[in-house]
């Protein structure tokens, strides 16, 4: 069958123009003209991974001191400028990587390269931003996490997944971690990780490459160059033994997560694991929904994600239980159906179904220029290759039916997994209820 978006992606290529600078800034810009915006953005090679022991946490505070005022800039004043010129902005920190972002006007982007070399070089560390940062984390970590039903299910899973490397915590860290933080170790941490040659600026939009390259050199060639980066290898051992864990939670329905280590970002068998995820659960007409949500009734929803990393990866089976419903049988169920799959793989017209959307999904994502732009800073800090977003589509295309199946027995089937159960607490209350009478 010849591919939906065969002609399309043939003629579709992103071109990139790459230069560096003195003080080890790598720039990677891409014109698109079709559109009067342009997507500045910057990713730092720090994230909750490079934390040293009693610093968990201090990558996701750094995203906020970031925003706390520099040199020239008053706090808060950032999204105060890109509001003003038409634009938003945000950020992210996540294991491998801290990444900023605005997209505005192109006529705005001299405003973005001069917040964000501000930034880069004269970060405002005051005592009272970080006291105020801390308490706005410190409220995040009680709303998204602690307080808010199966918030630390993720956590848990990365806690039991990955022991003893730099996965293994949570990006948001700990409380005594997080009140610990002083001055003189932030400034010591944008010091380090924040300098220009453990960075990589994007550009993409509305440019002209020479006008912008000149833009750069004048905001950026004349930031320091002292830095002193001490990275610990990210060592991942395998799972030796399965383990399940229960959580007991305020909650109504039981979640389940059958989480197991697998190939690191870039791999062919990342892209493999997404056509099982697609095929299996991730849409009303996949495999377990049709069986365990409509036919069954076993459960409310489920699904698969298949989380690449730098140094290894996670694929996660998570189901949302009916009230009522034993879960150790939900979680045997679900796994027969995986085994199955092992065992049989898919069909012709599955394997096409999912294909076709992968290819379609990879080159549509494209047609953003801040997609590109986030993509791209991805693609150079793993593999130092931003033309690495024109071969996406063409990775899905080289998987071939078989493969699928054999990369789910060996990575799923034949593997040790992490369970973590989240129940509702009121079942242990009722059980012990029912042992006292």
């Amino acid at each position: 069958m010849t591919s939906i978006l065969s002609n399309y992606t043939s003629e579709r290529v992103i071109k990139f123009e790459e230069f560096t600078l003195g003080n080890g800034l790598h720039c990677i810009m891409h014109k698109d003209n079709s559109n009067p915006i342009v997507s500045v953005t910057v990713g730092y090679k720090v994230g909750s991974k490079d934390e040293r022991k009693g610093l968990h946490g201090i990558a996701h505070l750094f995203e906020h001191m970031m925003f706390q005022g520099s040199k020239n800039i008053k706090k808060n004043e950032h999204f105060g400028h890109i509001l003003r010129s038409g634009g938003s902005c945000n950020a992210f920190t996540m294991q491998d990587a801290t990444v900023y972002f605005e997209t505005l006007p192109s006529n705005g982007l001299e405003t973005a390269l001069w917040l964000e070399s501000d930034r880069m070089n004269s970060l405002n560390i005051t005592e009272e931003n970080l006291e105020n940062q801390k308490s706005v984390v410190l409220e995040e970590k009680k709303q998204v996490f602690d307080n808010a039903p199966y918030g630390n299910m993720f956590n848990d899973v990365f806690r039991n997944l990955f022991p003893g490397s730099g996965y293994e915590h949570s990006v948001i860290g700990t409380v005594q971690d997080i009140t610990s933080f002083s001055v003189e170790g932030a400034m010591n941490f944008h010091r380090n990780f924040y300098s220009p040659s453990n960075s990589v600026l994007v550009i993409t939009g509305d440019i002209n490459y020479g006008i912008t390259e000149n833009l750069v050199r004048k905001y950026f060639d004349g930031l320091r160059t002292n830095y002193e980066i001490s990275r610990r290898p990210n060592v991942i051992a395998p799972v030796e033994n399965s383990i399940v864990e229960d959580h007991y939670d305020n909650i109504q329905l039981p979640a389940i997560n059958i989480c197991y280590q697998v190939p690191a970002a870039g791999s062919h068998e990342e892209y493999a694991l997404d056509y099982f995820s697609e095929i299996m659960a991730n849409s009303e007409s996949s495999r377990l929904y049709k069986k365990f949500v409509y036919e069954e009734k076993l459960v409310r929803s489920l699904g698969i994600m298949n989380y690449p990393l730098a140094n290894s990866g996670a694929l996660m089976i998570k189901a949302y239980v009916n009230p009522g419903i034993d879960v150790t049988l939900v979680r045997e169920k679900l796994m027969n159906e995986v085994k199955l799959f092992a065992d049989e793989g898919c069909s012709e017209r599955e394997f096409e179904k999912v294909r076709n959307s992968l290819e379609f999904s990879s080159m549509a994502k494209h047609l953003k220029v801040q997609n590109i732009a986030i993509e791209t800073v991805f693609n150079h800090l793993n593999f130092e290759n931003a033309m690495r977003i024109n071969e996406d589509s063409e990775r899905y295309l080289s998987v071939k039916k078989n493969e699928i199946s054999e990369v789910v027995k060996k990575h799923v089937v034949d593997a040790n997994s992490v369970v973590i159960n989240y129940l509702p607490a009121n079942a242990t209350l009722k059980t012990n209820e029912a042992e006292n009478r």
